[in-house]
């Protein structure tokens, strides 16, 4: 894999993770923009496995308000940390 989105995925640091959370919400408002409403369900699934393997978390060992916190909580951090674009060659 030699694209920039491979880096994201196989980068398990935090900016890895935050690079693709922030690529998933960008695919999910397009998909709501669109009216996409299973690829908008899809998409917020994908948005909470990233959260908790950002933590290296079991979402059956959370509850559903720490659940909820942690998926805000990863969201604040996308929305106010500013990253780079990923160059597509090497």
């Amino acid at each position: 894999m030699a694209d920039g989105i491979s880096d994201m995925i196989d980068s398990n640091g935090p900016v890895g993770f935050l690079r693709l959370f922030r690529l998933i919400s960008a695919a999910r408002e397009s998909a709501s923009s669109l009216v996409l409403m299973d690829l908008v369900r899809l998409m917020d699934m994908a948005l909470m496995q990233t959260a908790l393997d950002w933590e290296g978390l079991d979402a059956e060992n959370l509850d559903e308000r720490a659940f909820l916190n942690l998926i805000r909580e990863k969201r604040e951090i996308a929305d106010r940390l500013h990253i780079h674009a990923v160059p597509n060659w090497r």
